[in-house]
């Protein structure tokens, strides 16, 4: 029997979507963009996908731009912000998600990283300064809940300093979906990007939000689907699966968030217990329950991942963005860690279907596996 802790890289697809995509429904799921019956209707079934987002997460229907991955989604607002507005300035956190730091390192601008605490908060009034300094457009980009550590970051005061200072406002919020209340309208985020495989959906479905809806912009040329914002057919079995999964999200969140705290609660007193020596990256902070980065000073990632491996328990090092990639966290370093802490972190992140039980078997496999590898108090 194995047991998944790796949510925080894709959840397994919901059963709820398993009766979805088995029901024979997505027969009927042909072209969206033919004018015929059979082609309007898989277009309302977007629509209706559509709408289950915008409602959920209060904003309008046409704020929505659906797309391949979280990945396109970052990249495509990057692009846009270039494209489409000027931005000359891009101000981002060092914490933030490769498809964003790669994004904005291809774009010849001007690019000011904005530190952050050793809890991994974004220092607001190193951000004021930099956008006191600032001439021209800007865009500044700060992740939600970080996927590696799980740390929240103030939304509503970063978009308030945005307002200020008259600079555009990207929230990543890939992981966020599924594990905390979103009001976009709160928010106050002119771009915000999602995916529907980390909630239980299916992989190859991302969205976009932008807060100006009559915004046109194109990486992907070929047709005029999406309200003119990206050619190629949409994948209207993805995109319906994805409805399903956040339907699906939002009632049970409550449930889901109170098991999640149990087993974090479990995880965090039985790793103490097994040693004094083991760090919990931002313990004690404002994070989600579901994710956290476990350093194991002097050890390797990669001989813990393959051991728990072989026990039966599926843990990362950290992003899953690169096939095979173990490697020291930029995230971990940009927080302060040396490379001794840095080189021995495993994420462990929960999600719907994990029980108790199996956190008690993952803790004495771990003591065991520790006992064998001399880790020491």
């Amino acid at each position: 029997m194995r047991t998944y802790f790796d949510h925080a890289s894709s959840s397994p697809v919901r059963e709820t979507v398993v009766k979805f995509l088995a029901s024979g429904e997505c027969r009927a799921y042909l072209n969206p963009s033919s004018v015929h019956y059979e082609g309007q209707k898989s277009k309302s079934f977007i629509s209706n996908a559509r709408e289950t987002l915008s409602q959920r997460l209060n904003v309008d229907f046409d704020n929505f731009l659906f797309t391949s991955s979280g990945t396109e989604s970052c990249n495509y607002i990057i692009n846009l912000a270039v494209e489409a507005l000027n931005v000359e300035n891009f101000i981002y956190l060092p914490t933030e998600h490769t498809a964003v730091i790669d994004a904005i390192s291809s774009k010849n601008l001007n690019n000011i990283i904005c530190p952050v605490n050793n809890n991994g908060l974004i220092d607001i009034d190193y951000c004021e300064e930099i956008m006191k300094q600032t001439k021209g457009k800007k865009l500044l980009c700060a992740m939600h809940i970080n996927n590696e550590t799980g740390i929240i970051q103030p939304i509503e005061q970063i978009s308030e300093l945005c307002r200020r200072h008259e600079a555009l406002f990207f929230c990543d919020m890939i992981q966020s979906l599924g594990k905390v209340d979103i009001d976009l309208k709160k928010m106050q985020v002119d771009f915000a990007s999602f995916a529907s495989h980390k909630i239980g959906g299916v992989h190859g479905v991302g969205a976009v939000y932008m807060k100006d809806a009559s915004l046109l912009h194109k990486d992907i040329l070929g047709g005029s689907q999406e309200f003119g914002r990206r050619g190629g057919t949409e994948n209207v079995i993805g995109i319906s699966a994805f409805g399903v999964a956040l339907e699906d999200v939002y009632s049970n969140m409550e449930q889901e968030k109170a098991l999640i705290n149990k087993l974090n609660l479990q995880m965090t007193k039985g790793l103490h217990n097994i040693s004094q020596d083991i760090i919990i990256v931002s313990q004690g902070s404002n994070k989600v329950p579901s994710i956290s980065s476990i350093l194991f000073p002097g050890l390797k990632s990669e001989n813990l991942l393959i051991a728990l491996d072989m026990d039966g328990f599926a843990v990362s090092s950290g992003a899953a963005c690169s096939s095979g990639k173990v490697g020291n966290s930029h995230v971990l370093e940009a927080m302060g860690y040396n490379e001794n802490e840095s080189s021995g972190a495993i994420r462990i992140s929960f999600g719907w279907g994990n029980n108790e039980q199996q956190v008690t078997l993952f803790l004495n496999a771990l003591n065991n596996l520790l006992k064998g590898m001399n880790f020491k108090d």
